[in-house]
């Protein structure tokens, strides 16, 4: 294997996010940053304008006394909410950004475990941030973002830059349990920008970046935000999902980083329209002439797909796909349409990109090449990882800190191994292993994804109840519900390439789908 072709990319490193704004305002001033629409207006703004705005913010926190310096914010992604979040970095202080979906109790909590003493929120959730400061007292200062920021009367000077100093606390999205708060440095935030784009070149002059995730959200503020930043492109918000295809079409956005709810719902919408248009057989030809050049090494997706691609723009090119496990056929099923689908592999605690398949170097069946300035190991089969991205723990919780890291190595909690040249397979969830009586151990990873390769199914989860194998399913809505008989059937079929113990044993057919977070992923707790 020649060990040069897996070789990142060169570029500039930077150790803290007030360092990575100056740096971009610096090479690309006047070029546009941020592009967004409120009602039918499109607004923009420049690097200069970012970074002034940004301060200005900071300039407002310095002149508030505050104690702890810890500032909350709470909105939907926009303009002022990234300003904002930069002018914590420039006044030295540290972010808490908070889940939008979540009420007011919720959120208070988390402001009180993290010592906050101060929110910025935008009108749209006044009713929220009202219960907030209920709940939290007359004294708790905050300030609406939507308005102007009051100018200071005293001269306010900025704090020295220290890159190790906690820049955000982050609160995991509590899938299994209680949100933790995740401590993150400048330094670490501001390495695993550079280590994202030593993996995937952005062009200042030709790529469009269309934010579609939560701004709370790790892999979001880290790759869209600060690595659009970072690279001088110009990124674009979208309005929601419900805008998405919309936005799509008047962005035109050449990159998207998105999570695999969205792949397959985007990839739906395709064979629906084609459907409802009567271009479903055309489709289907032209997919599979695709898939045939793409393996003689030949694109003609450009051509073939042309009026496929419309529907995204036109000019994307890129989807990185994180935040769950990604089907290796929805890979394939995009590169048939010109567009390519990398998988990479994160958590908020390593801020959070960890491995990634990019541009010339990418592995099926891998979640990617782990990424500079970090290692990984194997220890019981478990994923272990280090390196200057990765936090030192949670905030004002030493109980789960001991628990998940062990001289200076952070515990996942997933499974996985590591290959000679440095790609990282992960085999399923630590806490998802279904235990029987006789000892065997069971992934439910791999009967659900071998569940979800029928037709029918939507959402599905596995886990064990009273000694059995369970598969809850959600089918999908468009088709008529399969008998009973038929699904048990299709499950002996996928029981038969299976050892023993792994048999599923019971099906569980849902009215409606898992509840989920607000990064999409399902709540698994809710599932038995």
């Amino acid at each position: 294997m020649n060990k040069n072709k897996y070789e990142f990319y060169k570029n500039e490193k930077v150790n803290s996010i007030v360092e990575l704004v100056e740096r971009s305002s610096g090479l690309y001033g006047d070029s546009i940053a941020i592009k967004y629409k409120k009602k039918k207006e499109t607004f923009e703004k420049s690097y200069n304008e970012l970074l002034q705005d940004s301060r200005r913010y900071g300039k407002y926190l310095l002149s508030q006394g505050l104690e702890t310096g810890h500032v909350a914010i709470l909105g939907g992604s926009g303009y002022q909410w990234i300003a904002a979040y930069i002018g914590v970095q420039y006044a030295g202080m540290t972010v808490i950004p908070l889940d939008k979906e979540l009420d007011g109790k919720v959120l208070s909590e988390q402001l009180i475990r993290s010592d906050a003493d101060f929110l910025f929120y935008d009108k749209e959730y006044d009713d929220t941030a009202e219960e907030i400061l209920e709940i939290l007292g007359e004294d708790f200062k905050s300030l609406c973002i939507d308005e102007a920021v009051p100018e200071t009367s005293d001269e306010v000077f900025f704090p020295t830059v220290d890159p190790d100093r906690l820049a955000a606390i982050l609160f995991t999205s509590g899938t299994t349990g209680k949100s933790k708060g995740v401590m993150l440095t400048q330094r670490n935030i501001a390495n695993n920008v550079c280590c994202g784009l030593a993996s995937l070149k952005y062009s200042h002059d030709k790529d469009v970046l269309l934010s579609v995730l939560p701004f709370n959200h790790a892999l979001e503020s880290t790759f869209t935000i600060f690595g659009g930043i970072y690279a001088g492109v110009t990124i674009c918000i979208s309005r929601s999902l419900k805008y998405l295809q919309k936005d799509i079409k008047e962005f035109q956005p050449t990159i998207m980083i998105i999570v695999p709810l969205i792949a397959e719902k985007l990839y739906e919408k395709i064979w629906h329209t084609a459907k409802k248009e009567g271009k479903e057989k055309k489709l289907r030809t032209g997919l599979a002439i695709s898939r045939l050049f793409n393996r003689l090494g030949i694109n003609i997706s450009d051509k073939l797909m042309s009026e496929v691609r419309a529907g995204f723009g036109g000019r994307l090119r890129i989807f990185i796909c994180g935040g769950a496990p990604l089907n290796e056929e929805m890979i394939l099923n995009y590169k048939d349409l010109g567009v390519n689908l990398y998988q990479g592999y994160g958590l908020t605690e390593c801020a959070p990109l960890l491995t990634v398949n990019f541009d010339y170097y990418h592995r099926p069946g891998s979640v990617g090449k782990i990424v500079e300035t970090c290692e990984v190991k194997s220890v019981d089969g478990e994923i272990w990882a280090k390196g200057t991205t990765v936090s030192c723990g949670y905030y004002n919780d030493e109980e789960r800190t001991e628990e998940s890291f062990e001289d200076g190595w952070f515990k996942t909690g997933d499974l996985g191994y590591v290959d000679k040249d440095g790609f990282v397979f992960i085999t399923g969830r630590k806490k998802n292993l279904i235990i029987l009586s006789n000892g065997e151990n069971v992934s439910a990873e791999e009967l659900e994804e071998l569940i979800h390769k029928l037709s029918y199914v939507d959402e599905v989860i596995v886990y064990g109840k009273d000694d059995k194998i369970v598969a809850e399913i959600y089918p999908k809505e468009d088709i008529d519900t399969p008998t009973e008989e038929d699904i048990y059937g299709d499950i002996s079929k996928i029981n038969k390439n299976l050892a023993y113990h792994k048999h599923i044993n019971k099906v569980v057919l849902r009215d409606e789908p898992f509840p989920k977070t607000t990064t999409k992923k399902i709540i698994r707790k809710a599932a038995n």
